[in-house]
């Protein structure tokens, strides 16, 4: 009896699934466009960036006790982007994200070992701590679908609610597992936040909330930064980022970005 209500629990949860991606719009809503290019605009002042460095100081909470460190998020475009952290505790850790390769993403942990993300978990935003290269930048991609939520309280603050997905041909459940939903200041349009689902690598129907607030943006080189950048996962504080320096264009290499 058991093993058969399992059964019925994940027959359930595929019908749910099938179902709430079937509900969702197949074509991009003109509002939702509209304000993405608008949030697009307001952080980059119509600069031509091609890739992103940042340097920052981080307070990493993931593990037993908070442990301060450095760290170097770098991003080309939309679809690349690798981090480096290294803790005070001498632990090194790498998360890496392309989309030359699938999309693709891979991890290297502070005892060297590394592995592969699950393709489940590389649909969503690789540049997720960069709001000027977040998917908002994809409207004009015709395999991403925009929708209006509409204006709301999102961590106590007024935002506009888009909701942004990607549809694959043959492939379903993209559509659910590359949800996110971006939160805009209604007056200036920055991002203050985005959010998204993660999943463990061997059960794409477990999903784990994933949240990336932004505050205290600084003009460089015309370019607004978030200069603070806090990551939550399951609503816990996993990462607080304070943003040292920001330099453009400086020529990433594909290389950097590998992850086979």
């Amino acid at each position: 009896m058991a093993r058969l209500a399992g059964v019925t629990f994940i027959a359930i949860a595929l019908l749910s699934c099938s179902a709430s991606a079937q509900n969702q719009p197949t074509s991009s809503d003109p509002r939702a466009v509209a304000f993405a290019s608008q949030a697009i605009a307001a952080v980059t002042h119509w600069a031509a960036i091609n890739d992103i460095r940042l340097t920052a100081n981080i307070t990493w909470i993931a593990g037993p006790k908070p442990e301060a460190g450095t760290g170097v998020f770098l991003a080309k475009g939309s679809s690349e982007s690798r981090i480096d952290i290294a803790l005070s505790s001498g632990g090194n850790r790498s998360e890496i994200r392309n989309g030359f390769h699938g999309p693709a993403g891979k991890w290297i942990n502070p005892d060297g070992k590394s592995g592969k993300y699950a393709f489940h978990n590389c649909l969503t935003d690789p540049a997720w701590f960069f709001p000027a290269f977040s998917l908002l930048a994809k409207v004009a991609d015709s395999r991403f679908v925009f929708s209006y939520v509409g204006e709301e309280t999102w961590n106590r603050l007024s935002a506009q609610h888009l909701r942004v997905y990607q549809v694959q041909n043959g492939f379903k459940e993209a559509q659910r597992l590359s949800t996110m939903d971006f939160y805009l200041d209604p007056t200036s349009l920055r991002l203050l936040g985005l959010s998204y689902k993660t999943h463990p690598d061997n059960n794409m129907l477990v999903e784990i909330p994933v949240e990336v607030r932004f505050a205290d943006y600084r003009l460089v080189n015309r370019v607004e930064v978030p200069f603070h950048i806090q990551r939550l996962q399951n609503g816990s504080l996993m990462m607080d980022v304070a943003v040292t320096g920001a330099s453009f264009n400086t020529g990433l290499s594909e290389d950097t970005f590998e992850t086979r």
